[in-house]
Protein backbone atom coordinates (compact mmCIF):
# COMPACT_ATOMS: atom_id res chain seq x y z
CA UNK A 1 0.00 0.00 0.00
CA UNK A 2 1.32 3.15 -1.05
CA UNK A 3 2.03 5.51 1.53
CA UNK A 4 0.43 8.86 1.52
CA UNK A 5 2.55 11.38 0.30
CA UNK A 6 3.02 14.27 3.46
CA UNK A 7 6.32 16.09 2.14
CA UNK A 8 5.84 17.20 -1.59
CA UNK A 9 8.65 18.79 -1.27
CA UNK A 10 10.73 18.72 -4.60
CA UNK A 11 8.35 16.97 -6.66
CA UNK A 12 5.47 18.91 -6.30
CA UNK A 13 7.59 22.17 -6.20
CA UNK A 14 9.89 20.91 -9.31
CA UNK A 15 6.71 20.16 -11.17
CA UNK A 16 5.42 23.73 -10.35
CA UNK A 17 8.10 25.96 -10.92
CA UNK A 18 8.76 23.97 -14.70
CA UNK A 19 5.30 24.72 -14.86
CA UNK A 20 5.12 27.57 -13.94
CA UNK A 21 8.06 29.03 -16.78
CA UNK A 22 6.54 27.33 -19.27
CA UNK A 23 3.61 29.36 -18.98
CA UNK A 24 5.89 32.44 -18.09
CA UNK A 25 7.38 32.15 -21.30
CA UNK A 26 5.03 29.76 -23.51
CA UNK A 27 2.20 32.69 -23.01
CA UNK A 28 -1.40 31.63 -23.63
CA UNK A 29 -3.20 29.02 -25.86
CA UNK A 30 -5.83 29.58 -28.30
CA UNK A 31 -7.49 32.92 -29.18
CA UNK A 32 -10.36 34.73 -27.07
CA UNK A 33 -13.37 35.85 -28.77
CA UNK A 34 -15.02 37.25 -25.44
CA UNK A 35 -18.66 38.48 -26.03
CA UNK A 36 -20.17 40.84 -23.50
CA UNK A 37 -21.98 38.60 -21.49
CA UNK A 38 -19.40 36.34 -20.78
CA UNK A 39 -16.54 39.12 -19.98
CA UNK A 40 -19.35 40.22 -17.57
CA UNK A 41 -19.49 36.77 -15.98
CA UNK A 42 -15.98 36.67 -15.85
CA UNK A 43 -15.43 40.12 -14.42
CA UNK A 44 -17.50 38.95 -11.56
CA UNK A 45 -15.68 35.85 -10.25
CA UNK A 46 -12.47 38.59 -10.72
CA UNK A 47 -11.40 40.16 -6.91
CA UNK A 48 -11.26 43.84 -6.49
CA UNK A 49 -7.74 44.35 -6.36
CA UNK A 50 -8.82 47.38 -3.98
CA UNK A 51 -10.16 45.10 -1.27
CA UNK A 52 -7.40 42.44 -1.95
CA UNK A 53 -5.62 41.66 1.82
CA UNK A 54 -2.19 42.24 0.83
CA UNK A 55 0.56 39.57 1.37
CA UNK A 56 3.41 40.28 3.60
CA UNK A 57 6.81 41.24 1.68
CA UNK A 58 7.49 38.51 -0.61
CA UNK A 59 4.62 36.39 0.01
CA UNK A 60 4.09 32.80 0.56
CA UNK A 61 6.50 30.68 -1.34
CA UNK A 62 5.05 27.40 -3.55
CA UNK A 63 6.62 25.34 -1.06
CA UNK A 64 5.30 26.42 2.13
CA UNK A 65 1.56 26.56 0.49
CA UNK A 66 2.37 22.89 -0.01
CA UNK A 67 3.47 22.31 3.27
CA UNK A 68 0.83 24.25 4.82
CA UNK A 69 -2.04 22.82 3.18
CA UNK A 70 -0.41 19.36 2.84
CA UNK A 71 -1.20 19.20 6.59
CA UNK A 72 -5.00 18.90 6.30
CA UNK A 73 -5.47 17.28 3.01
CA UNK A 74 -2.49 14.76 2.70
CA UNK A 75 -2.18 13.75 -1.15
CA UNK A 76 -0.95 10.55 -2.69
CA UNK A 77 2.03 10.69 -4.89
CA UNK A 78 0.07 8.89 -7.52
CA UNK A 79 -2.06 12.27 -8.13
CA UNK A 80 0.54 14.98 -8.57
CA UNK A 81 2.70 12.71 -11.28
CA UNK A 82 -0.98 12.32 -13.26
CA UNK A 83 -2.09 15.85 -12.12
CA UNK A 84 1.43 17.25 -13.89
CA UNK A 85 1.85 14.60 -16.65
CA UNK A 86 -1.88 14.95 -17.81
CA UNK A 87 -3.58 17.71 -16.30
CA UNK A 88 -6.07 16.36 -14.02
CA UNK A 89 -6.44 14.13 -10.66
CA UNK A 90 -6.79 10.39 -12.01
CA UNK A 91 -9.83 10.54 -9.94
CA UNK A 92 -11.94 13.69 -10.08
CA UNK A 93 -14.29 12.28 -7.18
CA UNK A 94 -11.62 12.37 -4.50
CA UNK A 95 -12.38 15.41 -3.00
CA UNK A 96 -9.40 15.38 -0.53
CA UNK A 97 -7.22 16.53 -3.41
CA UNK A 98 -9.55 18.80 -4.88
CA UNK A 99 -9.51 20.34 -1.74
CA UNK A 100 -5.77 20.66 -1.14
CA UNK A 101 -5.78 22.57 -4.82
CA UNK A 102 -8.50 25.09 -3.20
CA UNK A 103 -6.14 25.62 0.13
CA UNK A 104 -2.94 25.94 -2.01
CA UNK A 105 -4.47 28.42 -4.24
CA UNK A 106 -6.15 30.84 -1.70
CA UNK A 107 -2.56 29.88 0.27
CA UNK A 108 -1.12 31.60 -2.30
CA UNK A 109 -3.52 34.70 -2.38
CA UNK A 110 -4.30 33.77 -5.97
CA UNK A 111 -8.06 32.60 -4.63
CA UNK A 112 -9.54 34.66 -2.04
CA UNK A 113 -11.73 33.39 0.41
CA UNK A 114 -14.43 34.26 -1.07
CA UNK A 115 -13.17 32.41 -4.01
CA UNK A 116 -12.76 35.46 -6.53
CA UNK A 117 -9.44 35.16 -8.55
CA UNK A 118 -6.71 37.35 -7.59
CA UNK A 119 -4.93 37.58 -11.11
CA UNK A 120 -2.25 39.89 -9.82
CA UNK A 121 -1.29 37.35 -7.31
CA UNK A 122 -1.43 34.80 -10.09
CA UNK A 123 0.24 36.44 -12.72
CA UNK A 124 3.14 37.63 -9.90
CA UNK A 125 4.35 33.86 -9.27
CA UNK A 126 3.82 32.83 -12.78
CA UNK A 127 0.65 31.32 -12.44
CA UNK A 128 -1.47 31.35 -15.71
CA UNK A 129 1.07 32.63 -17.80
CA UNK A 130 -1.30 35.70 -19.06
CA UNK A 131 -3.78 37.67 -17.96
CA UNK A 132 -5.75 36.03 -20.85
CA UNK A 133 -5.35 32.09 -20.09
CA UNK A 134 -6.64 33.14 -16.34
CA UNK A 135 -9.38 35.20 -17.97
CA UNK A 136 -10.94 32.12 -20.43
CA UNK A 137 -10.13 29.32 -17.19
CA UNK A 138 -12.73 31.67 -15.11
CA UNK A 139 -15.31 29.82 -17.29
CA UNK A 140 -14.29 26.41 -15.60
CA UNK A 141 -14.84 27.66 -11.92
CA UNK A 142 -18.21 25.66 -11.36
CA UNK A 143 -19.24 23.68 -8.39
CA UNK A 144 -18.01 23.37 -4.71
CA UNK A 145 -15.62 25.70 -3.83
CA UNK A 146 -13.25 22.56 -4.17
CA UNK A 147 -14.58 21.43 -7.38
CA UNK A 148 -13.94 25.18 -8.94
CA UNK A 149 -10.43 25.93 -7.67
CA UNK A 150 -9.45 22.25 -8.68
CA UNK A 151 -11.02 22.69 -12.38
CA UNK A 152 -9.02 26.45 -12.36
CA UNK A 153 -6.13 24.95 -11.84
CA UNK A 154 -6.62 22.07 -14.14
CA UNK A 155 -7.73 24.38 -17.02
CA UNK A 156 -4.54 26.28 -16.34
CA UNK A 157 -1.91 23.29 -16.30
CA UNK A 158 -3.49 21.88 -19.31
CA UNK A 159 -2.56 25.05 -21.40
CA UNK A 160 0.73 24.69 -20.24
CA UNK A 161 0.73 21.40 -21.14
CA UNK A 162 -0.56 21.74 -24.83
CA UNK A 163 1.36 25.16 -25.63
CA UNK A 164 4.89 22.90 -24.67
CA UNK A 165 3.62 20.13 -26.81
CA UNK A 166 2.89 22.41 -29.67
CA UNK A 167 6.50 23.91 -29.08
CA UNK A 168 8.17 20.68 -28.60
CA UNK A 169 6.67 19.96 -32.19
CA UNK A 170 7.71 23.46 -34.02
Amino acid sequence: MEKPFKDVGSLWLGATLALLLALTLGGAVGCSMLNTDSADQRSSMLADPATIKKQPQGGVSPQEAVNECNRTFIIQTEYWNEMNETGSFPDETDRIPLCFVRCYLQTLGILTEDMKVNKEAGLAVGWGGSSETIDECLDDMTGTTCEMAYYLMRCVITRALVEEKSKDNK
